[in-house]
């Protein structure tokens, strides 16, 4: 009779879902974090490249130097993200009228905290004197 009751037991599927919700739930909270990790370096990244487009803007207008885009580059970038941000940013006039912004930053690989990779990204605009 021992036997066949624990033959039962082991059949029997009560007290399965104690187990099930904590092995789902994991996988639940990894997508979740995943996603947001993918939203803040995408967000990170289309900031900075708008910054780049914008300061290659303002470099390309008459009157300005590239040194004057770099600066605007700068001043959006740590407006956006503050001042601790570390951000590099540089400004160029390639030989055909165009002017280049590169700025090159940190995004965070773990959340807002964590080690951190570099991303580069570019801003292009034709000088208004080379019309």
């Amino acid at each position: 009779m021992t036997a066949r009751t624990a033959r039962q037991r082991l059949r029997d599927d009560a007290g399965s879902a104690v187990v099930e919700f904590p092995l789902v739930a994991v996988l639940i909270i990894l997508i979740a974090l995943t996603l947001i990790q993918c939203a803040l370096v995408v967000h990170t990244r289309n900031t900075l490249t708008d910054a780049a487009v914008q300061a290659a803007h303002t470099a390309s207008l008459e009157g300005n130097e590239p040194e004057d885009g770099a600066t605007r580059g700068a001043q959006l970038v740590h407006d956006r993200f503050g001042e601790d941000y570390a951000v590099e940013v540089d400004a160029d006039e390639k030989g055909e009228g165009v002017v280049r912004v590169r700025i090159t930053a940190t995004f965070p690989l773990i959340g807002l905290i964590g080690p951190s990779g570099t991303l580069h990204v570019d801003g292009h605009a034709i000088d208004e004197e080379t019309w």
